[in-house]
């Protein structure tokens, strides 16, 4: 391999000399070695302008990112918004990252022109011109890939990358990348670590077919990066270039050449279409989204390997050294407060194994590669598995990192990010790190928690990813309705504030942004139920609901047919009764919508009797609803409508069965004379055909789903459903078992016990024997009883 990398000829393609008016440095994003060999170019090349690659619309955010108040990593935000439809006939909108670490080349270029006090500048095309002139899935239009601007994929996936994958035997191209570049490379000449660089982006650009090259927008970013080039060339004597190592030679041809080209030209896209902020950024992000595409994975670990740089004045020959010992000891230390003891002797053991493997791989010091593989052998204990692999994930972590990065005071505030921030602040949110952090809230007795509560469901709302709600009511979703405190997980991320620039737009403030969002979603919707939905949402941001809004959700409600959308609409106007009720709340309008709703089903009502089976269930819970409105307080005085139409339904002939059952059972709720048409309609499933009879086993869940009690009252019915039951054969049998065992579901486990009492009566025996002759596998029966006696133990100790 290091025949291969030191090429004599490299630099006759392209040359490396400081008497150059242009003189190239090609680098892989994040690289701690190119930063390194870049700041002794810098320091002997002496240039006047030094130019990056990077959209050359975020020149104006250089003095942000080179502000010694900056702590890295933050990320430059970009977004374009095809509202001419140049790139296809959606008019989507597109956004993506640009990430710079302390180890970036780019940003320390840019560092040292600050210090220098010399002209520098991004040269590549606007991210939205990118965009225009990539084919889809593509180049920055990959699907597989997080949008990100970085384009080091192609040094990884190349064909002939793969040749030399297989020549040198390493398993992945990080591996081969840290070996004979990031390591190797901080013990050679700054001449020799080019030459290997360009080399090898040279061969990867070889192997790489032109068509490819012209699809992802590749060549026609480097004929605007040329022209750059060649205009500050004209007015400085020394031009520093530092771009991805594998443009490096197409821009060299574009800028040696003598020939003139016709100046590319690009759209003139105003701030709306298009735009750029610096942003915050965290380690964890940057390696989930770069992996092995863009720039280096593990960034705190070679964060931890820039600053050893840094430190040693020159001196790199135990930087790798001593961040592998201080990452082994404190994944150690780590692992023991995890309960997982890691001894002296298998710390000794892991650093005579990465000592060794550095040998074997003919490496100038042990790396990240090697630290892994004797954690594995050392702090692994037993066979590798999800159970044994503490040490490994613990190292991942540590390797990660954990930094989130800050903006200086200059920094553009986007205020609704500014607002986001001081309710953190206001509410002592921990949002300084990656760490998940989890608060419990007392919303009904705690004035603080309930505006906690808001924030994070405003926060929800915008999709910003910043909190989950992992205990207490969730009225959206109809669970755990009881609970009256509420448990919430939360953590800032990079989609945090991405998500809040993409709404800035609406407003200053989160509060702002959601009622101007919600305004105008409530003005789009046709469904009842997703307006509906909004309205509950609402409440629980605290928005204040205009007039405008209720007059266009009684505008939807009369507009919408659809029963199902009116069903759903309906359980979310009695939540939000429900929820009035609760927090006193003043302003919101339920009675008015529940009566809409309720009355418009009620027309619907008798024609859903011929439903299909797939929708039976959702009409048996609108029926149910309904049936548990009108026998409570809130609408009463609908109660006689109600069962006029429910007797409409029973009188429709060939009635899905199980909405047959269940109306019939709400029916038998209201007035015990009804118990005679069950009666009848069982004697029917019984005496008809064989499908007439599985017909019945599909009535009885829909009857046990709203009056399971006629079971538990008297035998009469225990006795017909048992006649019903034992008239199939076994294969008929066990086909209507499924929708048998749904129907015994809605009964209580002492409900169960009572029923299984009856029918061992019918057989003359007692439950016990009854028990005793079911057959299951054995140890499974004798596991059920073992838990059971457990259970009843635990029960009486308490």
């Amino acid at each position: 391999m290091e025949r291969i990398l030191r090429h004599k000829e490299i630099f006759e393609i392209i040359p490396f000399d400081f008497r150059q008016n242009i003189l190239y440095f090609p680098i892989r994003h994040h690289s701690p070695a190119c930063s390194y060999h870049l700041l002794r170019t810098i320091e002997e090349y002496k240039p006047d302008c030094i130019l990056v690659e990077g959209p050359e619309n975020s020149n104006k955010l250089i003095p942000v990112l080179t502000d010694e108040e900056t702590k890295l990593p933050i990320a430059f935000y970009y977004y374009y918004k095809d509202t001419q439809q140049l790139i296809n006939e959606d008019a989507e909108d597109y956004k993506c990252y640009y990430p710079f670490l302390n180890t970036s080349p780019e940003y320390n270029a840019l560092v040292q022109a600050r210090k220098r006090n010399i002209d520098c500048g991004f040269i590549d095309l606007p991210y939205g011109e990118i965009l225009i002139h990539t084919e889809k899935s593509k180049g920055i239009l990959r699907e597989k890939e997080v949008s990100n601007y970085n384009d080091d994929y192609y040094l990884s996936e190349s064909r002939f990358f793969n040749a030399v994958c297989e020549k040198t035997g390493m398993r992945s191209f990080e591996e081969f990348w840290e070996n004979y570049f990031e390591i190797n490379g901080l013990y050679m000449e700054t001449d020799e670590f080019v030459a290997n660089m360009m080399t090898y982006c040279y061969l990867t650009r070889e192997n790489t077919p032109k068509e490819l090259m012209e699809a992802d927008g590749c060549l026609i970013r480097e004929k605007f990066m040329a022209e750059n080039i060649l205009k500050s060339a004209e007015t400085h004597q020394r031009v520093l270039v530092v771009t991805g190592g594998f443009h490096t030679y197409g821009l060299y041809q574009l800028t040696s050449a003598n020939k003139k080209e016709k100046k590319l030209k690009i759209h003139n896209f105003n701030e709306k279409v298009q735009n750029v902020y610096a942003m915050i950024y965290s380690f964890e992000a940057a390696d989930a989204l770069n992996g092995y595409a863009s720039g280096m994975q593990n960034p705190g670990f070679y964060d931890k390997v820039w600053k050893g740089i840094a430190e040693g004045d020159g001196n790199v020959s135990e930087v790798y050294e001593n961040v592998v010992m201080d990452t082994l000891l404190k994944c150690a230390k780590e692992s023991g407060k995890e309960k997982l003891l890691i001894t002296m002797s298998d710390i000794s053991s892991a650093v005579s194994i990465y000592r060794g493997l550095c040998s074997i791989r003919n490496k100038k010091a042990p790396g990240l590669y090697e630290l892994y593989d004797s954690v594995q052998s050392c702090f692994v204990k037993g066979e590798l598995n999800a159970s044994s692999d503490l040490p490994l994930r613990i190292l991942s972590e540590i390797a990660t990192g954990s930094e989130i990065g800050s903006l200086c005071s200059t920094a553009e505030k986007i205020p609704v990010i500014q607002d986001f921030e001081e309710q953190c602040r206001k509410y002592r949110l921990k949002v300084d790190n990656v760490a998940e952090q989890e608060i419990e809230l007392d919303i009904f007795s705690k004035p603080a928690h309930m505006e906690i509560s808001r924030l994070f469901y405003r926060m929800s709302y915008l999709k910003t990813e910043f909190a989950k709600r992992t205990k207490g009511a969730d009225i959206i979703n109809n669970k755990d309705r009881s609970r009256i405190r509420e448990t919430w997980s939360y953590k800032r991320t990079v989609n945090t504030d991405s998500a809040l620039i993409d709404v800035s737009v609406y407003g200053a403030a989160i509060e702002e942004v959601c009622r101007t969002m919600s305004a105008r979603q409530i003005k789009d919707e046709q469904k009842c139920s997703d307006a509906a939905k909004l309205y509950v949402e609402c409440f629980l941001m605290g928005i204040d609901i205009s007039e405008k809004f209720e007059v266009k959700l009684d505008e939807i409600i009369i507009n919408d047919g659809d029963f199902f959308s009116l069903g759903k609409g309906l359980y979310y106007f009695n939540m939000l009764d429900t929820l009035k009720k609760m927090y006193n709340a003043k302003g919101i309008v339920t009675e008015y919508f529940l009566e809409k709703c309720f009355n418009k089903i009620i027309i619907m009502l008798p024609s859903m009797m011929d439903v299909n089976a797939e929708y039976a269930n959702e009409c048996i819970k609108i029926c149910r609803m309904m049936y548990n409105l009108v026998t409570g307080d809130v609408l009463h005085k609908e109660y006689d409508t109600l069962f006029d139409a429910f007797r409409l339904m029973i009188e429709k002939d060939d009635p899905e069965p199980s909405l047959y059952g269940a109306v019939l059972g709400l029916l038998y709720g209201s007035e015990n004379a009804y118990k005679e048409n069950i009666r009848q309609a069982l004697n029917g499933y019984l005496t008809g055909s064989e499908e007439i009879k599985k017909q019945g086993a599909v009535f009885l869940r829909g009857l046990f789903s709203t009056a399971r009690d006629i079971v538990l009252v008297g035998n009469e019915f225990i006795v017909t459903t048992n006649k019903l039951i034992s008239e199939f054969e076994t294969e008929d049998f066990m086909e209507i078992l499924p929708e048998l065992r749904l129907a015994f579901s809605y009964f209580t486990p002492s409900e169960i016990d009572s029923i299984a009492e009856k029918v061992a009566l019918l057989y003359g025996k007692s439950k016990e024997e009854v028990k005793k002759n079911i057959e299951l596998y054995s140890a499974l029966y004798a596991e059920g009883i073992r838990l059971e006696k457990d259970i009843l133990k635990e029960f009486s100790e308490e």
